[in-house]
């Protein structure tokens, strides 16, 4: 079989490297870098680099990273258009994988190529619950219009549906990859688990490599940010108290590694960077799932509402704490969602010092 995965994060390339080195190991795959966000870091990070390359196994790249764009300013929709049947379409691609079936390009990828379906994976949090994102009846009739004109205009045949309502509704999808089946809270048509063995059969291959993260040397903390102050979700005082009641928390040895979100105020960074010893700002930009595998010293993972925080267990063999700070800020995540998490074992510390009992 010929499998086409199409990427538009850091968190699709890793679900696809998992799909395409455990139960589709043994098929010919092809990539998709579709609007890929932050690229232009991932050439500078190695595993972010082999993940996205011929070099760990697929048949073949298509850099695509512009495409359908009003940024694309040297080439009409027809050409970009062209290009994909010229080069992917003779493929004959027998499946097509996407994270975010609401996306224009990804929709009309799938048609260019000759296909009227696909399947699903997991795009995070939003893929298991969508009804608190559902666009309004207008909103979603002026997208489709905008994706219908888009794909005259592109000249690319096909009648396959096209979802513009939520993330997750196109009928198109004929099944879903996920890590937590029973956590959807949405219809799906065959809903399929991403286990901890195919996790396991992947990451071997990175290990075998080298080209995991550099363990932890110390006790240490990961805490995921999110753009909440630059939101105004809660105040950069709010924020840096809580990191320094965190960091209290723990043995003076122990550091506390700061994953910055690609939304970050850089000079918010400097600010906690200068002002708190035992904080280190981690640089790696390659999914902080990778960071739970293999990671003694990592004893806890602490956000607000990051997917990640989902996956801890799937991802690490080790007792790390998985802990959501949304009720320690009093800036409460959706009902649906908290419930969702709560059942992924993600605790609810309502004060900071009871963030580790």
């Amino acid at each position: 079989m010929k499998n086409l995965f199409v990427v538009n994060t850091p968190y699709h390339l890793l679900t696809c490297f998992i799909l395409s080195h455990s139960i589709y190991k043994k098929d010919e795959n092809y990539l998709v870098l579709m609007h890929p966000h932050g690229y232009v870091k991932w050439k500078t990070n190695k595993l972010m680099t082999y993940m996205s390359s011929v070099n760990c196994g697929y048949k073949q790249v298509f850099l695509l990273l512009n495409w359908l764009s009003s940024k694309n300013k040297t080439q009409s929709y027809k050409k970009q258009a062209q290009y994909v049947k010229d080069n992917i379409t003779p493929l004959n691609i027998d499946n097509v994988f996407i994270g975010v079936d609401i996306s224009p390009v990804n929709q009309l990828l799938v048609m260019a190529v000759g296909k009227n379906q696909f399947y699903r994976f997991e795009d995070g949090m939003y893929s298991y619950f969508n009804e608190n994102r559902r666009r309004k009846k207008s909103h979603a009739i002026f997208h489709k219009i905008k994706t219908y004109l888009l794909k005259f205009a592109s000249n690319i045949h096909g009648n396959m549906f096209i979802n513009t309502e939520a993330e997750g509704e196109n009928p198109a999808g004929i099944a879903d990859y996920v890590y937590h089946p029973k956590l959807l809270r949405r219809k799906s048509p065959n809903t399929r688990e991403i286990s901890i063995s195919m996790i396991q059969e992947a990451i071997q291959d990175l290990n075998i490599k080298n080209i995991l993260p550099t363990q932890f040397q110390k006790n240490s903390i990961l805490y995921l940010s999110q753009p909440m102050v630059e939101m105004g979700k809660f105040t950069l005082k709010e924020e840096a108290h809580c990191l320094k009641n965190i960091i209290n928390s723990v043995d003076k040895d122990a550091i506390l590694y700061y994953k910055p979100h690609p939304h970050d105020n850089p000079e918010k960074l400097s600010y906690y960077k200068n002002n708190f010893k035992q904080l280190k700002i981690y640089e790696g930009i390659e999914p902080a799932e990778l960071l739970f595998v293999d990671n003694p010293h990592l004893k806890a993972v602490i956000s607000y509402q990051s997917s990640a925080l989902m996956n801890v267990n799937k991802f690490s063999n080790n007792k790390i704490k998985a802990i959501s700070l949304s009720d320690i800020f009093k800036t409460p995540i959706y009902p649906t969602y908290k419930e969702i998490m709560q059942q992924a074992d993600i605790s609810f510390p309502k004060k900071t010092d009871e963030i580790f009992n």
